[in-house]
């Protein structure tokens, strides 16, 4: 079992990252709106490095296409990513009709650092070793590595969404991710502020419109999102819908759903250690994840600067 403190303060470090970085970059929080983005951007650069080493084709749209089973939604998502300029387009030198998808360098260097990120928050849970974090900006090959490998993440999450319904409910709307985090927040820091257990509900000093101000969403859209989330018991509200609470259901599904992320990061990393040739330990199986079974985004959102 991880211990309650370090996993209210990991969380607590999650969520300021992601909505620092989304409140800040209002084109990025709009084109990576919903996780899909974010996974279907992953497949592309874990492609864009197996094409690289060696060991698979370049990607195209067509191949995307058919690894999310989607094909208005991504075309449309690559549309708006090229004009972002993360990535572009290189035509096949033997079929001009063939297009060829290349990653951007905002999008390799935002996924180095969201890599990095959550495997300082694996180590903060010890689930993972100090220096993992550190050797993707210091070791390219494990990086590259790492990337290649992390196809783990992204379908286990997708495998997960089975399971934690209530998490998924926020992660079916635009931005619901960030909006979730938002309240995880506001619930962390009272939670710590208080020494209350980690899972007890208490009162968020955060209301709907203020997560709407925040993200730059309509206050329909929060609202709509909310209600379907107190429908499925992730949430409460006061007689006079003033004040919220998370659930307890909700904060264990959550908590489940976090420790679940960052345990597949860690069999990314012992997937990647042994393509290298090295044996590494596996830390995910010493982790008690409160009967969690094992199951993206990488990374959830994706922190392209």
């Amino acid at each position: 079992m991880i211990d309650d403190d370090r996993y209210a303060r990991a969380v607590l470090r999650h969520t300021e990252h992601v909505l620092e970085l989304f409140v800040g970059e209002r084109l990025i929080n709009k084109i990576f709106a919903r996780v899909f983005q974010s996974h279907a951007m992953g497949r592309l650069v874990i492609a864009h490095f197996d094409w690289k080493a060696g060991v698979g084709p370049r990607p195209t749209v067509a191949s995307l296409q058919a690894q999310t089973g989607s094909g208005r939604t991504l075309a449309a998502f690559i549309g708006i990513a090229k004009v972002a300029r993360l990535l572009s387009v290189e035509p096949d030198p033997t079929d001009r009709r063939q297009k060829f998808l290349v990653p951007g360098p905002r999008v390799v260097e935002g996924l180095r650092t969201w890599l990095r990120h959550h495997l300082e928050l694996a180590h903060a849970i010890g689930i993972m070793p100090a220096e993992c974090a550190n050797r993707l900006v210091e070791d390219n090959a494990y990086f590259e590595r790492f990337v290649r490998a992390s196809i783990i993440v992204i379908d286990g999450v997708a495998e997960a969404g089975k399971r934690f319904t209530q998490w998924q409910w926020f992660e079916d709307h635009e931005c619901g991710q960030r909006i979730a985090y938002a309240l995880l927040r506001a619930h962390y820091q009272a939670c710590l502020a208080a020494r209350t257990p980690v899972d007890e509900a208490l009162d968020l000093a955060i209301s709907g419109a203020a997560v709407a101000n925040m993200l730059g969403l309509s206050k329909s859209h929060v609202r709509n999102v909310l209600n379907g989330a107190e429908a499925r018991g992730a949430l409460s509200h006061d007689e006079s819908r003033r004040t919220m609470r998370l659930t307890s259901e909700f904060l264990s599904e959550a908590r489940d759903q976090f420790v679940n992320v960052l345990t597949l990061m860690a069999r990314t990393h012992a997937k990647a250690e042994l393509e290298s040739g090295r044996s590494p330990a596996s830390p995910s199986e010493q982790v008690g994840t409160r009967g969690m079974t094992s199951a993206p985004a990488i990374g959830n959102a994706a922190s392209y600067r």
